[in-house]
C-alpha cells in the first residue's frame, strides 16, 4: 500500500483501491480491518476525485474567435 496518499497518482489510487476492494469482499478479512480499510478507501476516493478535477481544469481547447484570434476555453460539454 501506498505510505504517503497525498502524493500518488491517479492510477496508483485506482489500483490501490481495487486492492482495497478486493480485501473488502473477503469474508475473512477482520471487521476492524474493514473499518480500516473503507476509511482508507473514502480517502483514496477523495484524492482520484481532486485528481480528476485538476485534470478537467487543465484540459482545454484552443479555437478561433470571430476575428481569427486564438483563445483558450475549458474543454468541458
Amino acid at each position: 500500500m501506498i505510505d504517503n496518499e497525498n502524493h500518488i497518482t491517479f492510477e496508483q489510487g485506482i489500483k490501490e483501491l481495487e486492492q482495497i476492494l478486493s480485501k473488502l469482499e473477503n469474508d475473512q478479512t477482520p471487521l476492524e480491518e474493514m473499518v480500516d480499510l473503507y476509511e482508507k478507501a473514502n480517502r483514496l476516493t477523495e484524492i482520484c476525485k481532486s485528481r480528476l478535477d485538476h485534470a478537467n481544469q487543465r484540459m482545454t481547447k484552443l479555437i478561433k474567435d470571430e476575428n481569427g484570434d486564438i483563445i483558450e476555453t475549458n474543454y468541458e460539454k
